[in-house]
């Protein structure tokens, strides 16, 4: 991936919640009942976000996704 290649770790990561355990367990939820999520969950793009990335490194990362877009 782009983002890859430039050094910023990325995930697809969203759990819809109506997959998760509980409501598999207590409600029957399977996967198929909520496609648009579903599809969505698999799109959502997660960059780093945690208490010690610097200002330097949130630029980095910023400046680098913007630039991706404007290619």
């Amino acid at each position: 991936s782009y983002l890859g290649q430039k050094g910023i770790m990325t995930k697809v990561y969203f759990n819809p919640v109506h997959l998760t355990k509980f409501y598999r367990r207590q409600l029957g939820c399977k996967r198929g009942l909520l496609p648009i999520t579903e599809d969505i969950s698999e799109q959502v793009l997660t960059l780093p976000m945690y208490p010690g990335l610097s200002k330097a490194e949130m630029d980095y990362i910023a400046g680098t996704v913007l630039r991706f877009f404007r290619r």
